[in-house]
């Protein structure tokens, strides 16, 4: 019997929750190799930080530095994934698999709305994070040039969870960068959603005081205002008028950055064609279906093993909550959740998988299902406020700000643990 190959798709949350989870003697089991197109892990639930100037590389981990020797680390680019043959099609080359645990990240989603590709900067990952700092850095100076007020105004678009997080930082820290240049006038950030309010996730309360909190910091927020299109000059919505009914209203601006909605990579969409480039997973972890673009994998007879040599992680998997009948929303915690089952499962699931290559009787233990335990959420609006709910408990103010320093600072402990192991 050959030794499987695990391979392990992208470095965010899911996949290095599941490294970091994995005991040390299932190495010899196996060989194990990641591939991702960055040597670091980046800890995107701070990107926002990384956008306004507040941090910069401290959200970077180098792979080499906190994963076991066990895991060949290979620096490529996925493009398409053929799941009949089981080979991963990259820039650099193409890799074979015998079991193959997908992580890869998020991409923005326009929802078709003109100009957002072509004007709008999106926020998913560290380069673009970078690129929306310099973009800020380069209005500022242009406004020292033309005192031209549109480079003092910074739009948001999208007031959920990573577009208020956003706002509220860059209200803080772009002053701060506007005084070392001798800009005097006021910067303006402005915020829209499309629904009644901001941070529809939380409670109306919650939501209300977030909002509360965001115009103390002088965000300007335009809710109920549905975005139109996208424009070199700003962003062109409608909002409504009680009197006059929808009113069409250019909010000028030289940045516009795109928080407004995320979906799973695309590389997902490229290998299966399915909607808004995610998997629809079962209850252990493996697509429900794979419509791929080869058109006989669907209907090929190893169909079954084929779905179930996959696992799918974080962004791009869409996992059902039977009680709402609805998709939980992807977070890092629901990521991080995926990647320990997995880990706890792993050892039965390749003593299942020799059993079937070897055709003997397979004598280990069922597999549980996952069943994932949200522990809450917390929000951070700048450095000193945040809005959550904690074990069925709302918090805002300072505690949930702590609580969210503490999950992140875990979260690096794990991370740099997971070397040792």
């Amino acid at each position: 019997m050959k030794t499987p190959h695990i391979v392990f798709l992208g470095a965010g949350y899911a996949t290095l929750s599941c490294i970091a989870s994995l005991p040390k003697s299932i190495y010899n089991s196996a060989k194990w190799t990641l591939i991702t197109k960055d040597s670091t892990h980046y800890e995107s639930v701070l990107l926002h930080e990384v956008a306004s100037g507040y941090k910069d590389r401290e959200i970077l981990h180098k792979l080499q530095d906190i994963l076991p020797k066990d895991i060949e680390i290979v620096q490529d680019c996925v493009r398409t994934i053929n799941a009949s043959s089981k080979q991963i099609i990259c820039e650099c080359g193409t890799y074979s698999y015998d079991v193959l645990i997908l992580g890869l990240g998020f991409a923005s989603d326009s929802f078709g709305i003109s100009g957002v590709s072509e004007y709008a900067l999106p926020l998913t990952n560290y380069h673009q994070a970078k690129a929306i700092h310099a973009k800020i850095e380069a209005n500022l100076q242009a406004y020292t040039r033309t005192s031209d007020a549109r480079y003092l105004r910074f739009v948001v678009c999208g007031g959920g969870f990573s577009g208020c997080e956003l706002v509220a930082t860059l209200s803080q820290e772009i002053p701060k960068q506007a005084k070392k240049l001798g800009i005097q006038q006021p910067i303006e950030c402005v915020c829209i959603e499309a629904l009644d309010n901001v941070l529809p996730m939380f409670s109306p309360t919650l939501a209300q005081k977030g909002r509360k909190y965001l115009e103390k910091l002088g965000v300007k927020v335009l809710s109920a205002s549905k975005i139109l299109s996208v424009l070199e000059n700003g962003v062109q919505i409608a909002c409504a008028n009680e009197q006059q009914g929808p009113q069409t209203t250019l909010i000028e601006s030289f940045c516009t950055i795109w928080t407004a909605g995320v979906q799973g990579s695309l590389v997902i969409a490229n290998s299966f064609g399915t909607p808004k480039s995610k998997l629809v997973i079962t209850p252990y972890l493996h697509p429900k279906s794979l419509e791929s673009s080869d058109s006989n994998a669907a209907k090929d007879s190893s169909a079954d093993m084929e779905l179930e040599s996959i696992f799918v992680l974080g962004d791009c998997s869409a996992l059902l909550d039977e009680k709402t009948q609805r998709f939980y929303p992807p977070t890092a915690q629901l990521a991080q959740q995926q990647g320990i089952y997995l880990a706890s499962i792993l050892a039965t699931y390749l003593q299942q998988y020799a059993a079937k290559d070897s055709a003997k009787v397979d004598s280990s233990a069922p597999i549980p299902p996952f069943s994932y335990k949200p522990q809450g959420t917390i929000c951070s609006l700048g450095h000193s406020y945040g809005v959550g709910e904690v074990s069925g408990r709302e918090v805002s103010g300072l505690i949930a700000i702590a609580i969210k320093r503490a999950i992140e600072w875990r979260w690096r402990r794990k991370i740099k643990a997971g070397k040792s192991r």
